[in-house]
């Protein structure tokens, strides 16, 4: 259902509105500095490296600051975003449907990568050491595991759903699950040995997603890990703004990241976390799937 939602929404993109009228007053006054939020895919350091050249072209394109804030967890970036702390934030699809819910539809999906070969999808997956015994989930059991982040899409919402749907309740079923913080701790405890599986996000071919920003950075050795399960397709993390901001300002933060593969393709990639064809104009209707799995998953916890 996700994937045939994306192939829907793909389509209905191309009628985003470019243009923007001379009637509408200028945004840039009220805000000087753009903050956008950073979560916690990347250490603190590796985030200002990625961002910073970004931010750079951002203030030498539209003529305000870019600024970096980066939050212990997901939540708190969706907090910061909706309480308008954060004008733009990347949010993956649970952490935008949980900002959604909880502001009524105070945020709004902007902007989205596409893959190399134009998908506009990744999926979550479960890695183990390619050295280890472990070859599917069921070799697994009474083992270790760790989600990224409760706020995660790739690294606990859809790899729950998925082992419940297939009839493991994981707090039976592993030895012992741990969150680890984020997508990078994740794959680091299962090279250094410290966990036996952790899930964690990338794209066909890893073009983007954890795996490849960590073998950008020569921190990961694609062959010492292997992927014993692999989710559906998920919709790509799209950028995100508070609802509440100018539209003549929405519009031109989405026309800047819509025109910056063409002009500046390695800003693009690194906007993307890996290797991307451009980025698309996004909306709600992709993410609509992802929105009802985290009200499911909130309505079960108050049931219990």
């Amino acid at each position: 259902m996700i994937h045939t939602t994306l192939k829907r929404a793909a389509a209905s993109a191309l009628l985003f509105p470019l243009a923007i009228t001379a009637a509408q007053a200028d945004w840039r006054g009220n805000y000087p500095v753009v903050t956008i939020g950073a979560t916690t895919a990347e250490s603190q350091a590796a985030t200002i490296d990625r961002f910073q050249p970004l931010a750079d072209y951002f203030e030498e394109q539209l003529g305000v600051q870019m600024q970096i804030q980066q939050a212990s967890d997901y939540s708190a970036v969706v907090q910061a975003l909706t309480a308008g702390h954060v004008q733009l934030a990347r949010l993956g699809g649970s952490s935008y449907a949980a900002g959604w819910i909880d502001s009524d539809g105070g945020v709004e999906p902007l902007v989205v990568p596409a893959e190399l070969d134009g998908e506009l999808g990744y999926h979550s997956v479960l890695i183990v050491r390619s050295d280890s015994e472990f070859e599917s989930i069921d070799d697994l059991q009474g083992r270790s595991l760790a989600w990224a982040d409760p706020n995660s899409t790739s690294g606990y919402l859809v790899p729950l759903v998925s082992l419940r749907e297939d009839g493991i309740e994981p707090n039976d079923f592993f030895g012992n699950t741990v969150f680890s913080g984020g997508h990078e701790q994740s794959v680091i405890g299962v090279l250094n040995g410290s966990l036996d599986s952790a899930f964690t996000w990338t794209s066909r071919g890893d073009n983007t997603g954890q795996l490849r920003m960590m073998i950008d950075r020569g921190m990961l050795d694609r062959e010492d890990i292997r992927v014993i399960w692999e989710s559906p397709l998920i919709p790509n993390p799209p950028y995100v703004v508070n609802g509440a901001l100018p539209e003549e300002m929405k519009q031109e933060i989405a026309d800047f990241f819509m025109t910056l593969h063409e002009k500046r393709p390695d800003l693009a990639d690194a906007a993307a976390s890996g290797r991307t064809s451009g980025f698309v104009p996004a909306t709600h209707e992709m993410y609509e799937p992802i929105l009802g799995a985290v009200q499911e998953l909130r309505d079960s916890r108050r049931q219990r």
